[in-house]
């Protein structure tokens, strides 16, 4: 499975997909020999050839997929949507070529192997017993097969490797089982030759396959880094121009030390603790990723206590290779603590001023307990008095459906929540318990502490004005956007199942959000003020209208946008380092 989500995605529908295809070739291989098996005059030599070429089988797929099945998979995906298929369907369709490439085959020898095994084990006297029996071995075998592998072999040797000794042992069975065979010699000898095929096989293929695999599927990037672990692949890949790198997990791109990915990460440890009420001294950070946001909370010269929750050690072993995350896995204020955030909220009644969240889109498998409405509560409950909850909202993830629901689960447990832009893609849902305040005095004294200041202009917020302008709207919008929607529970997770995201769907999103856009509710500010928090409100506003242009396709209507945005803040590194990169729909 590690190897086939590779081609895939962490969608839960690539994994139904892979388990339904691992199924089906164990239910017809199981069903062929059934209907051969009066033909088959030695059931020991059959049971040995069939587990050796499920051995060299599932070896010999991984080792060769790459660019070709890619194409293959990009082909079937624009047939199916040019004959009118839905996006879900598409990808769907995709995700079955790479499990039908690399699953399908080894589960037709195994769905096999299991009635040789019964024609060998089951006496004709006791056909139930033997055969309860034999099922029983067969379950215990897949569980002690699973820990095994996942625990202890990959982490210890690698994908490759792993399956080059699974692919021998299961060479070897075949050997012992031959030796059994009282005729078929000339099957005994495909099964040596099988044996040396994988030997040479394994011989040939390099340990970093699948990290080479990454790059080639990353536009020409170079992996500088790739773990295989019991969580899963985790790579870095430097862009082909080298400006920055992503990181991957189970091959798919998580997050960056673009300035994008810099500004929305900073903004999402920093501007929590700049409008909380009372004096923060702690604050939790759940997901590591690149560091940068662990990092910028180190910036905050008031803390006390710094706590860090990430579930892949890999993913802390990467983080010298970030630029902008102030080297936060070798701070040794701050406590990472290498467990799941919400066990780890679980766990410990710790309470914090600040949690601030930055896991995986929620539509990844497994991720949504960190966006429900069950996670929220227990959240709430490790909150210190004025606390404050900073859950990271990308936009292009989902539908604006699930958007919905994601935004009501906040709704439904936070009394006090605002909204607030920290890049184009990117939202930032803030709650508390208790009244959220926009004090501007105290705002921008916490603001012009040196380290904050610095990481801030960074990213294109120079001041207290530009960082209340990232504002969007209060309780009531949000409200209003949620509307009646479901929210998002343990026990109803609609958003890991939701439709596969439609083709514009960003632009639909984003336009929605920012339509509720209001004034921020400032506390003890002059005119001046107010009036440098519009303008920044105003050229914000410029600039996402020239991103959404962008994404429409609309070339004079971006270049128009983008220039007004320019003029008002020619200086901003932020807005110069998108403008380049916004796509353009109708150049692709």
């Amino acid at each position: 499975s590690q190897v086939a989500i590779q081609f895939m995605s962490t969608r839960v529908f690539a994994f139904y997909v892979m388990l339904a295809t691992y199924l089906i070739g164990i239910a017809v291989g199981s069903a062929l020999y059934a209907r051969l098996a009066i033909r088959v005059r030695d059931p020991w030599t059959a049971f040995g050839a069939l587990v050796g070429f499920a051995g060299l089988s599932a070896f010999a797929l991984a080792a060769v997929a790459g660019p070709g099945l890619m194409s293959l998979q990009s082909d079937a995906e624009e047939f199916v949507r040019g004959s009118g298929g839905a996006e879900s369907l598409a990808m769907i369709t995709r995700f079955a070529v790479a499990a039908g490439g690399l699953v399908l085959l080894p589960t037709l020898f195994l769905g096999a192997a299991f009635p040789a095994a019964v024609r060998i084990a089951v006496d004709h006297d006791r056909p139930g017993g033997d055969s309860g029996a034999l099922i029983a071995w067969n379950t215990a075998g897949g569980v002690v097969g699973s820990l095994a592998t996942g625990f202890v072999l990959v982490p210890a040797f690698g994908l490759v490797h792993t399956l080059a000794i699974l692919a021998m042992a299961a060479a070897a069975i075949g050997i012992i089982a031959c030796s059994q065979a009282t005729r078929g010699s000339w099957i005994r000898n495909i099964v040596y030759l099988t044996a040396g095929l994988v030997l040479l096989i394994a011989a040939m293929t390099p340990a970093d396959r699948f990290a080479r695999l990454i790059s080639a599927n990353r536009g020409g990037g170079q992996a500088i880094y790739y773990n295989e672990n019991a969580g899963g692949t985790v790579a870095v890949v430097e862009n082909a121009g080298a400006r920055f790198r992503r990181l991957y997990i189970q091959g798919v791109s998580n997050s960056g030390d673009s300035l994008a990915s810099l500004r929305y990460m900073r903004l999402q440890a920093l501007l929590p603790l700049l409008i909380h009420r009372g004096e923060p001294r702690s604050a939790m950070v759940i997901g590591f990723g690149t560091g940068i946001t662990a990092g910028a909370i180190g910036r905050y010269p008031g803390l006390d206590r710094r706590v860090c929750a990430e579930l892949l050690p890999a993913v802390v072993g990467a983080a010298s290779l970030f630029q902008g995350n102030f080297n936060a896995a070798g701070d040794p204020a701050l406590q990472i603590r290498l467990r799941d955030g919400r066990r780890e909220l679980l766990r410990s009644d710790e309470q914090y001023d600040v949690i601030t969240l930055e896991p995986p889109p929620p539509s990844a498998v497994g991720v949504v307990n960190l966006y429900s409405r069950d996670f929220y509560q227990l959240a709430r409950r490790r909150l210190q008095q004025d606390g404050i909850l900073a859950q990271w909202w990308p936009l292009p993830t989902q539908n604006v459906e699930d958007s919905r629901t994601l935004v009501r689960a906040f709704l439904d447990v936070f009394p006090y929540t605002t909204l607030w832009t920290t890049e184009l893609h990117e939202m930032l849902l803030v709650g508390s318990a208790d009244p959220i305040e926009l004090n501007v005095e105290r705002i921008a004294r916490r603001f012009a502490l040196a380290p904050v200041t610095t990481a801030l202009s960074e990213v294109g917020i120079r001041t207290p004005d530009a960082l209340l302008a990232t504002w969007v709207t209060d309780r009531t919008g949000l409200d209003r956007f949620a509307a009646n929607a479901e929210a998002v529970t343990d026990d109803r997770p609609s958003i890991e199942y939701a439709a596969w995201v439609r083709r514009g769907e960003f632009a639909r999103v984003l336009s929605e959000v920012l339509a509720l856009r209001t004034t921020p509710p400032l506390v003890g500010a002059d005119q001046s003020v107010r009036d440098a928090v519009a303008a920044g409100q105003q050229t914000l506003a410029e600039f996402y209208e020239a991103g959404l242009s962008a994404y429409r396709g609309d070339r004079a209507a971006w270049a128009q946008a983008l220039n007004g945005a320019l003029r008002s803040d020619p200086s901003n590194a932020y807005f110069r380092a998108i403008a380049g990169s916004l796509p353009i729909e109708g150049d692709r």
